[in-house]
């Protein structure tokens, strides 16, 4: 009898790490949306957690700025990042994947910037 009670006790332990572990796997991957200032045409809402699920590979946009809060304004205010430099990234890529007829994000400025 005391087996099984061990053996549950590790089964439903197994449980709780594994849960924790998955938790703290996907908290690593960043904001679900992130809100980057656009200047005097409004903020800009990032889906960040739709484009984790599209692609692959991060280092597109994670070779140009670190995977840290606020790091684009950081960028931004050091001069190590320009004003648009970011808007131009995501407009080529956008631009690009419709070339490909693949579905892509919108390219006009209304269409990210928000009041």
């Amino acid at each position: 009898m005391k087996t099984g009670m061990l053996f549950s006790a590790m089964i439903i332990g197994g449980s709780i790490l594994l849960s924790a572990g998955i938790s703290m796997a996907a908290d690593d991957k960043g904001a679900e949306s992130i809100v980057l200032k656009g200047g005097s045409m409004g903020s800009i809402t990032f889906p960040h957690a739709v484009h984790q699920g599209v692609f692959v590979d991060c280092m597109p946009c994670h070779d140009l700025f670190s995977k840290e809060a606020q790091i684009i304004d950081k960028l931004k205010t050091e001069g190590k990042l320009q004003k648009k430099d970011v808007m131009n990234m995501c407009i080529k890529c956008h631009k690009d994947l419709a070339g490909k007829d693949q579905k892509a994000g919108p390219t006009r400025c209304m269409d990210c910037h928000k009041k």
